[in-house]
């Protein structure tokens, strides 16, 4: 007689499958969750889904990425793409929020299909207030900046991803360790004790467990994603604090124009 597949045995054989997409594993991981009666597996699980944007819940560590802050535009009749931005290009309100490190706050199938659709070409993530910055960066000066972005490889999107698989992996091995031989589904008790050794940095740095309270204020919010040479969507670490000085700077800005024609 053929012992029935549990569970734990389908999500195993999934996360070290690298061929497989991890979003349809994390579905797995919520229902494992629910399987459990373990809140906190389903709430990270489902978090990794959906992602992080919009939400007050920490970005975690594992999910910054290091690239270049760019920009797009004219200077007289030069054309420029993809030039580096210094912090002195910044409008001072911006420069604690912008650099070139950013917070990928997307959910997994977001950032799968990134990866899928780049081709091997360079993924442009901006800031949901980039066309603001711009404008004011444009202002006073003989460069006109169209676009600001972060000028993302493949590669950084795919160690995000390489990062979540790893967590998925150490959570099934620690599952393994807790049960007994041939228990078929972990007990409550037991996915509690394995979350316990599973941990997560949050984005302000403070070390957590998957089994803690995540309802942690954070200012990084959504974003727009776009595929060098192709259409543009977004991504934001965003800072609710540009919005008073980027509207007061471009209603001046709009004020001046007007007065200049």
């Amino acid at each position: 007689m053929r012992l029935r597949r549990s569970r734990l045995d389908r999500l195993e054989d999934d996360v070290l499958n690298e061929s497989r997409p991890l979003a349809p594993i994390l579905r797995q991981v919520i229902a494992l969750g629910g399987h459990a009666h373990s809140e906190a597996l389903r709430t990270w699980a489902l978090r990794e889904l959906q992602g992080y944007e919009g939400t007050d819940v920490p970005i975690p560590d594992y999910r910054r990425i290091s690239a270049p802050l760019v920009m797009d535009g004219f200077a007289g009749m030069y054309q420029f793409r993809e030039q580096p931005v210094s912090m002195f290009d910044l409008p001072d309100f911006a420069r604690d929020d912008l650099g070139n490190e950013l917070r990928l706050g997307k959910g997994v199938g977001q950032i799968e299909s990134l990866v899928a659709t780049s081709a091997g070409q360079t993924v442009q993530l901006g800031d949901v207030m980039a066309a603001d910055l711009a404008v004011l960066m444009s202002q006073n000066s003989q460069r006109q900046v169209l676009r600001l972005y972060w000028a993302v490889h493949p590669a950084a999107l795919e160690g995000v991803l390489d990062q979540v698989r790893t967590r998925l992996v150490q959570l099934v091995g620690e599952l393994r360790a807790t049960m007994s031989h041939g228990q078929q589904d972990p007990t409550p008790s037991q996915v509690a004790q394995a979350l316990q050794n599973i941990n997560i940095v949050t984005g302000d740095n403070s070390s957590v467990t998957v089994t803690a309270p995540v309802a942690v204020a954070h200012d990084h919010g959504s974003a727009r994603a776009g595929i060098t040479g192709g259409t543009q969507q977004t991504l934001t670490p965003g800072a609710m604090v540009w919005l008073v000085p980027v509207a007061l700077l471009a209603v001046a800005a709009t004020a001046a124009w007007v007065m200049w024609l």
